[in-house]
């Protein structure tokens, strides 16, 4: 045991060691699905990212009319060495690993006696079933979750060094998270705190150009890009699409609003059974209001389809403002509404990391909707818009692509079906071991006990952060990561369902906690002078 401890004291051999760690626990959860069941991952959004990525290979100009362009310019890049899906997953596992190793280095040189323990929290953020699913997912989850990790990373490196070279690669990482998701719209409170802390703490002027310029830069451009391809300056044009999923329940007609948007609206409120409009008007049950809302929140893909169908010559851009004018009416009409749906998305944020997944039922339920039921081909086929793209010639496209990886899913040895239709994944000594190991982490880190840590964390790091008068750097970085947290609660809560894939993108700030309440402890034991005298 002591020679354990000393090891672990080392702080060159510490590094390594929890390099070591990573390595096996990255190699251990990810060598099921390459070697033995490389389960295609799709959902409904996956088209529209690869209809870019589609255009992007072709040398077509494109439109970020639905999506913004890094996750196709990623999913372009490693089509150019290899058109698969299974090399897009392969791809987005590298880069997890890549970032874990980012990371513990920056931590071996801001907190080396906590390296080690960095490195097992984010084993166990990294390993969780959610991750493994939406990391083989044609999704921006996973290339999200790993810059998020980088910027924070870069925060952290910035602070505990202050040098405007990692100041100007932390505020482009930021422009970078906004190209992948616009949700990462959130950082720009954190940008907000930094410039409150450079104001207090009287950082010199190039410290503030080097935090915002380089995020405005690159923002800009891509709204300075939209303009040019679609007569809007604007970072994505989709966001009105999200606040009328938010109204959907609570929209009205109006004499303002031409005839076929009254027509839309009728259609999509009928379409809704009437107990549940009623439970939104005069019930106050979180779980209840919560389920209603998600229940409800995609039929802003039939709004919008509706009112393509009723006039032909609408495009998706053409409609914004409308559903824009309708969702915001809607929430002056009906604020307590939307004050509810607010409220319960917001606390459901924090109930995400209690709710568990069985991976390989997970998987199961994904092959019999992708191959089976083969649902994403026929929504491409059936001639609506299904936010896909403007140009309806993309559907066939990703359609023709989504057909081959299918036919080559069809072949695998490891997954079969049964008469009923019920999918069955092969069984074995590797399966048996993951299925031990993902009851154990379930039981251990999928708990409120997490979420509490949590908000021990935030009010002691503000405690201690008053208490020094903003100038204690270690209790500002904990700070900063919950407020990260807190900012992406309060934005997904505002505009979108707080679904688990979205709050797993900051989970792992519960982890991070843990050796942020050691750090913050020890701090206050060296600065204690009875500690000093003992």
């Amino acid at each position: 045991m002591n020679k354990i401890l000393q090891t672990l004291s080392d702080p060159g051999k510490v590094f390594s060691y929890s390099l070591l760690l990573f390595t096996l626990v990255f190699l251990f959860t990810r060598l099921q699905y390459f070697l033995f069941y490389p389960l295609l991952v799709l959902s409904s959004d996956s088209a529209s990212y690869c209809a870019v990525a589609i255009d992007l290979l072709n040398s077509d100009t494109p439109l970020f009319d639905i999506r913004t362009p890094a996750y196709p310019f990623f999913l372009s890049s490693v089509w150019l060495i290899s058109k698969s899906f299974y090399a897009v997953a392969l791809a987005q596992s590298l880069f997890t690993l890549l970032t874990g190793y980012l990371f513990l280095y920056i931590i071996s040189k801001t907190y080396k006696r906590y390296t080690f323990l960095f490195a097992l929290m984010l084993c166990i953020y990294l390993s969780s079933s959610y991750f493994l699913v939406l990391e083989k997912a044609i999704l921006t989850e996973s290339i999200f979750v790993n810059f998020l990790l980088i910027n924070s990373g870069l925060l952290i490196y910035a602070l505990k060094n202050n040098k405007t070279s990692i100041w100007i690669l932390y505020s482009a990482s930021i422009a970078v998270l906004i190209l992948i998701r616009p949700a990462a719209l959130f950082l720009f409170g954190i940008l907000l705190l930094l410039v409150v802390y450079f104001f207090i703490n009287k950082f010199r002027f190039k410290y503030f150009i080097s935090l915002i310029l380089p995020a405005a830069v690159i923002i800009l451009s891509l709204c300075s890009y939209n303009y040019y391809s679609l007569g809007l300056f604007t970072i994505t044009p989709f966001g009105e699409a999200n606040l009328s999923g938010v109204t959907i329940l609570f929209m009205e007609p109006s004499e303002e609003y031409p005839e076929i948007v009254n027509e839309a609206i009728k259609n999509t409120l009928d379409s809704i059974p009437r107990t549940q409009k009623n439970y939104i008007r005069n019930s106050w049950g979180i779980s209840e209001l919560y389920h209603t809302f998600n229940e409800n929140f995609y039929r802003q893909v039939n709004f919008t389809e509706d009112l393509m169908r009723l006039d032909p010559n609408l495009t998706f851009v053409a409609i914004q403002p409308i559903m824009r004018k309708v969702s915001v009416d809607a929430i002056k009409k009906s604020p307590r509404s939307y004050g509810k749906f607010v409220m319960s998305n917001f606390i459901f944020f924090f109930n995400n990391q209690r709710i568990t997944m069985d991976y390989y039922e997970q998987m199961a339920n994904v092959y019999k909707r992708t191959v089976v039921d083969e649902k994403y081909i026929k929504e491409l086929t059936s001639g609506r818009w299904r936010m896909i793209s403007s140009d309806r010639s993309d559907n066939e496209k990703v359609a023709a692509l989504f057909r081959d990886e299918i036919s080559l899913q069809k072949k695998l040895s490891s997954v079969t079906v049964n008469e009923q239709g019920i999918v069955m994944i092969g069984d074995g000594i590797y399966k048996s071991v993951y299925n031990v190991f993902e009851k154990i982490y379930n039981i251990v880190f999928r708990n409120i006990l997490w979420v509490i840590l949590f908000f021990a964390v935030f009010l002691i790091s503000i405690y201690k952060l008053f208490k020094s008068g903003f100038k204690d750097t270690d209790a500002f970085i904990p700070f900063l990561l919950c407020m990260t947290f807190m900012f992406k609660a309060v934005l997904v809560s505002l505009v979108e369902v707080s679904l688990e894939r979205y709050s797993l993108t900051v989970e792992y700030v519960y982890y991070f906690s843990l050796p942020f309440l050691l750090i913050m402890l020890n701090n206050s034991k060296k600065n204690n002078p009875e500690e000093i005298i003992k």
